[in-house]
Order: structure tokens, then sequence, then C-alpha cells
């Protein structure tokens, strides 16, 4: 560090390869450095070359500025530097929605960093803007070795402001030797090579566990998930629920496991598994099963594994159909069970909703303004669908599938969900399948819309760097067997 005559400090900042000052009033500026690794050009301007790992620097009578470059085995000067006025401050203010566990497993992939807002004024050029993550000692970057400062830029991308999000989310794990414990890693968001201290820093604390492995049906948790509705001679499906305690691997081997339905209701189709937060995605499949007493008994055979893998994270979910029987009294049954191995009973819950109405529903594209992408980019929303119910009846807890086509993927197992009449906006659960090109959100209650009623749902996606370019179609189906389709026109440019 050095100050010159008027009190300013300058500061060798050797992580982030620039050198700053910081004014009396306490405004800090850039004086030298984009924050590239490299040797400067002599002759440009500071603020615009490259430093390696400044480690000291000094100021002269006159004000100009000496910089020890110790990566390049260089002195470079800077002439003024004291004279030099502090930049406006940027036209536009980035923050972060930060993304970290509560828990962790030793060993297991978890994701780490922020989503990059933009609250405006200005359109933010991706290049500059830096997202800095430093991980605490005891954690490692999951998807290559570089040390524990990661970093991320985002050239070719512009961020409007309330539109669409930077990634700026790392993929982490616990390293096989660290402790449990509380780790401490810090997140630096950087616009145009300085900080914006308002908000854009922070520090993301993650705890470390290190269970032992348990085994036996009864570390399970399982509960109903769902109360399914349907009229006579309808459908619904409902989920199953499977939980650890904190984390903790279970592994009960393949257990016979017997399913009553309520009275009323008999089981139909073909009953599914979900994984839906691993590494990998959505990993699901279909159970192995029988279907006995005309339908009132489901018999699974399966292993109700989790946390034993980076493919069996908790929570794993069973998807299972039931259907009204045309002669079903209208109203809640209470008297199904599940029994899991050994684990005592649990209780199957479903309501018979009347007589079977018509459904009638409507699928349009809107924010066609969001329509346009290009390729490369990530956390974009450019399909957005309202969902009306154009009939005379509720529609019930509907089944919601989208489609996207070749070069466009969905980015995470949920979807955002604006409900017109409350004003509200809920994130719904999902499951991604088809290489993540298939979004599914299996009876959801929140899509069971009055009369008139209407709601909004917008998936992020992500564009493939080598995406085709020109006008695709992303598909929108409601029920299953379907009651309503639409589609939404997405364009690719250059």
């Amino acid at each position: 560090m050095a100050m010159d005559g008027a009190e300013n400090l300058y500061i060798a900042d050797w992580d982030n390869h620039r050198v700053r000052k910081v004014a009396p009033d306490g405004i800090i500026t850039t004086m030298a450095g984009d924050g590239v690794a490299g040797a400067a050009v002599d002759g440009a301007p500071a603020m615009n070359t490259h430093l390696y790992s400044p480690i000291v620097v000094a100021v002269a009578p006159s004000g100009d500025l000496y910089i020890g470059d110790v990566g390049s085995y260089y002195v470079y000067k800077v002439v003024g530097a004291s004279a030099v006025v502090p930049p406006a401050p940027p036209v536009a203010d980035l923050y972060g929605k930060y993304v970290l566990p509560v828990t962790a497993p030793r060993g297991e992939e978890f994701e780490l960093g922020a989503r990059i807002h933009n609250r405006g004024p200005a359109i933010v050029s991706g290049e500059d803007v830096t997202v800095v993550l430093t991980l605490a000692d005891g954690l490692e970057c999951a998807q290559h070795s570089n040390g524990r400062r990661l970093t991320r830029t985002f050239a070719g991308t512009d961020l409007a402001p309330h539109g669409a999000t930077l990634d700026g989310v790392f993929r982490v794990r616990a390293t096989d030797d660290a402790t449990p414990g509380v780790y401490e890693s810090t997140l630096e968001i950087q616009y145009g090579g300085d900080l914006n201290l308002k908000d854009n820093t922070a520090v993301l604390p993650v705890t470390v566990v290190v269970p032992e492995p348990v085994d036996g049906e009864h570390a399970l948790i399982v509960f109903q998930d769902n109360l399914p509705r349907a009229a006579p001679g309808q459908s619904a499906r409902f989920h199953l629920r499977f939980l650890a305690p904190v984390g903790q691997p279970v592994n009960p081997g393949d257990l016979d496991q017997r399913l009553s339905a309520p009275t009323g209701f008999v089981f139909t189709g073909r009953p599914t598994y979900t994984y839906p937060n691993t590494a990998m995605g959505a990993v699901t499949g279909e159970l192995k099963h029988d279907i006995r007493d005309d339908g009132r008994t489901l018999v699974i055979r399966h292993n109700p594994h989790l946390n034993t893998t980076d493919t069996d994270n908790a929570p794993l979910l069973y998807g299972i159909d039931l259907q009204a029987e045309d002669d079903a009294v209208p109203g809640v049954v209470s008297d199904g069970s599940a029994s899991i191995g050994r684990r005592p009973p649990v209780q199957i819950r479903a309501e018979v909703t009347g007589t079977a109405a018509e459904v009638n529903i409507s699928i349009v594209q809107t924010q066609l303004h969001k329509a346009n992408v290009k390729p490369g980019q990530r956390w974009v929303y450019p399909v957005s669908f309202k969902i009306t119910n154009t009939g005379t009846t509720s529609t019930g807890a509907q089944d919601l599938t989208l489609t996207a086509p070749e070069g466009l993927w969905f980015s995470q197992d949920t979807t955002g969900m604006y409900r017109g009449e409350h004003g509200d906006e809920i994130e719904l659960t999902a499951e991604r399948s088809n290489g993540n090109r298939t979004l599914t959100v299996r009876g959801a209650a929140a899509l069971n819309l009055r009369p008139r009623q209407w709601a909004s749902i917008f998936p992020a996606m992500e564009v493939e760097s080598g995406a085709p370019t020109g006008p695709v179609r992303v598909e929108a189906q409601i029920g299953n067997p379907p009651v309503a389709t639409g589609h939404a026109t997405v364009t690719i440019g250059t």
C-alpha cells in the first residue's frame, strides 16, 4: 500500500490483478488493470490493460504511481495517478440472489454462488461483469481444478433491467478430508472492475456434514405429498415423498410396498419414481409393480435408497395414478394406506369432486418481446404461456408438460408461475427429462383454475452454443391425456 499527498490510499489487489485507489471519502476507483492476468501494454490506458499479480505500489511526489508486477516481472508507471478523478457511479445497479445449501454432505456436489440481476436503469454488457467466488479451505470446484478462487465473466451477453439473469453459480463439493462444520466462502460481483459495496459482497456459509450410512426402511420419512382430486370416471396423480434425516444415506434394499386405494378409487397407469435434485438433473423411471384386487391394491417392488450416490439425492418421489370409480360418492376419503416394508402404514387420502365436467383451457404465448435469444445464452426466459380457464367449472389439479426443440433446454427443475387474480409469483416443482428438453409439473394444485381465472408460466431456459438460427417452437400440454395444447415461437438469432 502507498499514500499520496492528498491522502489517497493505493492498494495492490493481487488476486484481482488490479490496483485500487481509496479516496479520503471512501470512494474506491480502479487505477490500473482490467482483471485479466497478463503483461501490460506500454502507452495504453492503465485501466484497460492487463496486470499479473501486482504486489507493491509507490507514489512519487509528482503524483505518478509505480506498480511492482510480480507475475510479469515488470515495474509499471501510471502518469498523474493522484490527479485522476473517480468516474461517475455505474448507470446500472447489480445485485445477486444467493444460491447455497443449508447443509452439504461431504463428497457430494452442490451449487454455490448467485444469480445476477440488474435493477437498471441501463442495459449491462456481460463483458463488464465478473463474479469472483473464493472458496473456504475444505471446499473445491467440482468441475475443474483451478484452486479455490473461481471467476466467471459473461462476454457476448447483455443484461437488461428486471429481465433475465447471469449465472454466477458454481458446482462445488467438500473435499474428501473435510471435517464436519461451517465453511464460509466469499462472493464478489464486480461491474466494470469495481464493486458496488452496497450489496455485491457476501459471505456464503455452508454446513458440511459427514453422515453415517443407515440401513433399513425405518430410517425413511414417508408422507403423501398432495391430495388427488378427480370426478367419477376421471384420473388424478398423487405423490409419495421419501426423505432421509439430515441428508443421511439410506439403503434398505428391495422392499415389498403394498398400497390400498381409498374407497371409490382404483389404481391405474404406471407408477414412476423420480429423484428431482441430483447432480445429473432429474433421474426418473418406472417402478416394478402389480395391480391386484380389480385395482384396489398396488404392490411395488423397489429399493427406495437415498443419498448413497450423486444420482439419488433426496427427495425421492413416487408418482401414482388413481381413478375415481363411476359410482364414487363426492367427498374426501381417508382410508387408503401405503405400507413400505415393515414401516407403519402411511395414510392415503383422495377426493371425489362430483360429476364429471368438460374442462376447457386456452394456452397462448405472451411476452413476445422476450422471444429472441442468441446461442450460448443461459438463464433466459424467452417463453411465457398464459393459461386461462375458458369453461364453466374448475379445471382441477393438472399435469403440465413443456417440450423444447433441439437447441434449447430447461435450466432447472422448477418453473415460475404468476397468478393474475392474486398478483403473486410462485415457483412450481417440476421434473426434467429427455436431456432436459422436457419439463413436467405433475398434479399441480396451483393449476386448479376457476372459470375465467388465468395464470402465466415462464420457465428458465438455456440456448446451446451451436444452436441453429431461426424460429423454433416450444410445445405446451395441459393434462394427461391432454385437455389443452399450445406452443410458443422462439427466434434464435446470431
